[in-house]
């Protein structure tokens, strides 16, 4: 009898820690965010994706030939042109949003990921 309230115990405890966790497990959205010791945010660096009317293989520094977006669908498609790049805005962006609208976009890098943004 003690054995069994000891696995008893035990699966409890472990039913526990995990429903825990599903509410403690974020969603990477790839969202770098930079807090000052005070927690307000200094900046914040995302992927943007680049319109399909400037689509092109070389670096494009013109933060209005980009826009944000988190859709399911959003993506590439085949090419072998930069789809996104990294930006630092003072701002979390919204969907539709360009790296001017986030506040201050400052270019870091372009993303390996090749092809045309579609739309998505």
């Amino acid at each position: 009898m003690k054995n069994f309230k000891q696995v008893a115990f035990g699966l409890m405890v472990g039913a526990l820690a995990i429903s825990f966790s599903a509410f403690t497990t974020a969603h990477n959205s790839g969202m770098k965010i930079n807090r000052n010791a005070k927690g307000q945010i200094i900046n914040v660096t995302n992927s943007y994706y680049r319109l399909p009317a400037f689509a092109s293989a070389s670096t494009d520094l013109n933060p209005d030939h980009y826009e944000y977006q988190n859709g399911p669908l959003s993506g590439c498609n085949s090419s072998s042109d930069i789809c996104h790049s990294q930006w630092t805005t003072t701002n979390a962006p919204s969907v539709g949003e360009s790296p001017s609208g986030a506040g201050s976009p400052a270019f870091v890098s372009d993303d390996s990921a090749q092809g045309i943004y579609n739309g998505d």
